[in-house]
């Protein structure tokens, strides 16, 4: 990440600084990546709370907290309302201060495989930043976008839900410049409940694309009439195994990215 001095996260955060006001070089959520620089948020969820390991992370020698509560600190800390929420706002304001192009890729399966090879292309002649393993939820993303760089023109960062509003959620913060809708299919039923509710959800990465963004469809995908405000005036490509007449095969010569070897494989993930 760049550096990025306590007070100016403070103000990203909505957070109230305790203790001087130095830079930071890196962020992060585990004690065991602690190095020289580093700030630790303690984030809080319903079965852990890393609140408990701030004397860990101060042992291990972080140099300042970004925490819920008031502590005893012989180091700079910073108070928030939400530590998650807090990681999520500084991810998107390092994603806007070094504006790379975004490729976000969500979908019922598939996801994974897509980034890998998209990612394999681009890192040939590019510096990018790539989700690594299943990072793709509401703590990974953001730790996906912290690792930019000013150096690196692209991100490909997958996209992954289990319950409804987390694409929402993850995709405000990442704003792709391309967003990719693999598939719809069967998956996570028990928190959405139907392929409709799904649909729903994967398509709000459509809500938060730049402007003069472009979407990749799978045709193939159940309930696409929901889609259809959310794709009007954009540049919309298309694939497809079932209507091959309709589609428009992707030889994708994007000035910022050349995948077209990615999507062709998209017709056998799909399968």
């Amino acid at each position: 990440m760049i550096p990025m001095s306590l007070k100016k996260i403070a103000n990203i955060t909505n957070g109230l600084l305790f203790g001087k006001n130095i830079i930071i070089n890196n962020i992060s959520i585990n004690t065991k990546e602690i190095i020289p620089n580093t700030l630790f948020i303690a984030l809080k969820g319903k079965q852990f709370d890393a609140h408990f390991f701030i004397k860990e992370a101060i042992k291990k020698g972080c140099s300042a907290i970004i925490t819920n509560r008031k502590i005893i600190s012989c180091i700079s800390y910073i108070i928030v309302e939400d530590t998650t929420i807090a990681l999520g706002q500084i991810a998107a304001c390092l994603r806007n201060i070094i504006n790379p192009k975004i490729l976000a890729i969500t979908g019922s399966c598939g996801k994974t495989s897509v980034k890998e090879m998209t990612a394999s292309i681009l890192k040939k002649k590019h510096n990018i930043i790539y989700t690594i393993n299943n990072q793709n939820n509401h703590i990974g993303v953001p730790i996906t976008l912290l690792k930019l760089k000013k150096t690196d023109k692209y991100a490909v960062v997958e996209l992954g839900t289990n319950n409804p509003g987390e694409i929402d959620y993850i995709s405000k913060i990442t704003q792709p410049n391309i967003a990719l809708i693999n598939n719809i299919y069967y998956s996570h039923l028990e928190g959405f409940k139907s392929l409709l509710g799904i649909s729903k959800e994967k398509s709000e990465i459509l809500s938060y694309l730049k402007n003069k963004g472009t979407v990749i469809i799978n045709l193939d995908s159940h309930h696409l009439s929901q889609w259809t405000k959310k794709i009007k005036n954009k540049k919309i490509f298309y694939f497809s195994i079932k209507k091959k007449k309709k589609v428009i095969f992707l030889l994708l010569t994007l000035k910022f990215m050349q995948i077209k070897h990615v999507l062709l494989c998209i017709h056998h993930l799909v399968q």
